[in-house]
């Protein structure tokens, strides 16, 4: 079970298993500290855990309260607004600033369990755990928050939606499980008790083992741990993967089911405003799907609708229903700048496809002179008889002229990448009559037909939404291997296999 009240009941159960060990060893000065000890430290220790598998993940977390952060501050009119490009700074290291965080979490859960510099960890946990409750804080109560309000004009803050939230997840269990905002909140709220607890009863933390062997178990997950985060980001795809677009996932399938469990979302009530009074409230419907709420608020009071309460999405299994969350998998769009969306031919395409991920053309524009042939045209009257005339051109002069233009320079280790080891799998997989297509941003969309001429590729670049492909793979380049709209096969940048070792395997 992945919901968090079994996640912490098996915390609890471990916490009592490890408390009953420490009192046996006789190491315990309070029995209730040394059990929140190791409650806290294993919930940190896991929680940390399943975001290090894939600390990309928890990068584009990171980015994304960035981007909040800084609309935030930019909207304001005091001082505050200075800090707002500080943002846009920070997401360009989110992943150096992620990796910071997991490990710090892993690491902090290990000092609770064997009481290492006890005032230390103590101050550490605490403020750790404010960071994350600032941050599921903002994620929850932006759900008050009407989009075209700033956060700090609490005068314009109104009934709940979630749709309002800036941020849709906090990430606290990156993607093992997806925490209701107004959940992940309250949890950061409850961790406060035993941070404030530690801070002031940290004489009374347990302590176990020698001090030397604590510092060789906290200075030796710090580096464990440290290398399990950089082997999952710069090295590998991650060891564990919970994404929705993991190896095995039917991809085709899944999105016809989020599609029907949105069809089925009906409205549970209105958020409603008066213009006269400037009055908000929310009306919850008796009965879900019904509209009745005019009968109360009418128009002629003054009332309209402001937003709408709606239910989760939902499947109908057996008359009952059944909730069934929306996933990146309904936001699988890809387009051919030329025909359209093709989305529907890549999932059902029945044999093997080759996806070749490039969600970030690593390079810049440059200006290039170029020398063109400038033309220079005369018109010439030329009289056919009495009554009627003819114009003809003719050319004057021919001379070379040169001319700015503006061109993408790949970087040349990611285009020789690509012209060393994409291509010839490229080129192979169309040999054995594979479909083969790059897909890059809507942003890159104006480089990537220069990067595909400077690389000889001789396959298609498809466009679709970065987070969608971040989601889809965590490498750039990354190679997707597909079968009627199942996910076969994921290689990251480093590990791109060999022509004949791909299609060996993918008979």
């Amino acid at each position: 079970m992945n919901d968090l009240s079994s996640l912490i009941l098996q915390f609890a159960v471990v916490g009592a298993v490890f408390t009953g060990l420490t009192i046996w060893a006789k190491k315990h000065k309070s029995i209730a500290i040394t059990f929140l000890q190791h409650f806290c430290g294993v919930w940190f220790i896991f929680s940390g855990l399943v975001k290090a598998v894939d600390p990309i993940g928890t990068a584009y977390k990171m980015e994304d309260y960035f981007a909040a952060f800084e609309q935030t501050f930019g909207g304001l009119n005091n001082f505050f607004a200075g800090l707002a490009p500080l943002f846009p700074w920070l997401a360009r290291y989110s992943t150096g600033f992620s990796i910071t965080m997991i490990v710090l979490e892993i690491v902090l859960g290990v000092m609770l369990i064997i009481g290492y510099r006890r005032q230390l960890t103590a101050w550490l946990f605490f403020l750790i755990v404010v960071f994350f409750t600032l941050l599921t804080g903002f994620t929850y109560l932006t759900g008050y928050v009407p989009t075209e309000a700033n956060f700090f004009d609490f005068a314009k803050w109104g009934p709940y939606v979630k749709t309002q939230m800036r941020v849709t997840d906090c990430g606290c269990f990156g993607d093992f499980i997806k925490l209701n905002p107004r959940t992940s909140f309250f949890k950061d709220l409850g961790l406060m008790v035993p941070a404030l607890l530690f801070l002031v009863f940290f004489r009374r933390m347990h302590q176990l083992y020698s001090p030397r062997i604590r510092a060789y178990a906290t200075y030796g997950s710090l580096v464990l741990f440290l290398l399990m985060c950089i082997q999952n980001t710069y090295w590998d795809l991650p060891m564990v993967d919970f994404r929705p677009f993991k190896v095995g996932s039917d991809v085709k399938k899944r999105k016809a089911q989020e599609e029907e469990a949105r069809a089925n979302i009906e409205v549970l009530g209105w958020v409603l405003e008066n213009t006269k009074t400037g009055e908000k409230t929310t009306f919850m419907e008796p009965e879900p799907g019904k509209i009745t709420y005019y009968k109360q608020y009418t128009k002629d009071a003054g009332w309209k609708v402001t937003d709408q309460i709606k239910d989760d999405p939902f499947l109908k299994v057996d008359g009952k229903k059944v909730p069934f969350p929306s996933t990146k998998v309904s936001d699988f769009a890809i387009e051919d700048p030329a025909n359209g969306e093709v989305t529907e031919d890549i999932l059902n395409e029945e044999g093997y496809s080759l996806m070749i991920v490039a969600y970030h053309l690593e390079g810049e524009m440059q200006t290039e002179t170029i020398v063109v042939q400038d033309t220079t045209w005369a018109t010439d009257t030329i009289k056919v008889n009495a009554d009627s005339m003819r114009l003809q051109k003719r050319v004057v002069t021919v001379e070379p002229k040169k001319v700015e233009k503006k061109v993408f320079q790949p970087e040349a280790h990611y285009a020789e990448r690509f012209m060393k080891e994409v291509n010839p799998l490229a080129d192979a997989a169309l040999k054995a009559k594979w479909k083969v297509y790059a897909v890059n941003t809507y942003q890159d969309l104006e480089k990537a037909g220069d990067f595909k001429q400077k690389i000889g590729a001789n396959y298609p670049f498809y466009k679709a939404d970065d987070k969608l492909l971040k989601t889809i793979i965590r490498a750039n380049p990354g190679i997707v291997v597909w079968k009627n709209g199942v996910v076969l096969g994921m290689y990251h940048h480093r590990h791109i296999p060999s022509p004949e070792a791909l299609l060996e395997k993918f008979k």
